[in-house]
Order: structure tokens, then sequence, then C-alpha cells
């Protein structure tokens, strides 16, 4: 049995934040986010922590990653992205989103809001 093993994004761990980066035209399914959630729980177990999505790269997130992908003790969104498209998909995602959501156009601004977040 052969397991695609073939990384689709990078992780950058802070004391209470996350960035999460996805790759070039990935089509992020609840599996996949499992994988991502799964690396997060290792690191901050059951400690609150932010979680900034850095959009650099065009993606695409299913609506089911928001309703049974996101880790319970995740208490916040960032979304960062320059590009307009991006933030209009950010709009309607954080429909989906009952926590604490924001969004950015550069990182070093949603790094500063996660610092002061607790």
């Amino acid at each position: 049995m052969s397991i695609n093993c073939e990384k689709f994004y990078d992780v950058e761990f802070y004391d209470s934040f996350v960035i999460v980066t996805i790759y070039k035209d990935v089509f992020l399914t609840l599996e996949k986010a499992n994988i991502v959630r799964e690396e997060i729980r290792t690191h901050y177990k059951s400690k609150d922590f932010v979680m900034i999505s850095n959009r650099k790269f065009k993606h695409v997130v299913a609506d089911q990653v928001f309703s049974k992908g996101l880790p319970p003790n995740m208490k916040g969104l960032a979304i960062v992205s320059k590009e307009k498209t991006e933030r209009d998909k950010a709009q309607i995602q954080q429909r989906l989103f009952d926590k604490s959501f924001a969004f950015f156009d550069n990182l070093e601004d949603a790094k500063s809001w996660a610092e002061n977040y607790f």
C-alpha cells in the first residue's frame, strides 16, 4: 500500500500562533486539513492559539474544513493576502467560522494581531 506523502503546506510555530501556508493550486480537503491539524495539535496540545493562513499562493479550501477541520483550541483565524479575490473568498468563509476572524494584506500586521490576541 502506498501513501502519498507529498508535502502541500508549510507551518511556522510561535508561542501563541501558527502560520500555515498552503502551496499553489492545492485543493485543501478535510482529509488534508486533518494532516495539518494533527501537526498543530502535536505542537500546541490543548493550549489555545490562533492561526494565520498565509495565502500567498492561490488554492481552494473545501467548506468542510471550516465546519469540521478546525482544532477546538484554535481561538481565532487571520487570513493574509494582497489579492481582492482572496478577500472576497475570506468574507464567505468567515460565515462558516464562529470565532474571531480577521483579514490582513500583509503578514506583519497579522503577526501583530496574533501576538496581542491573548
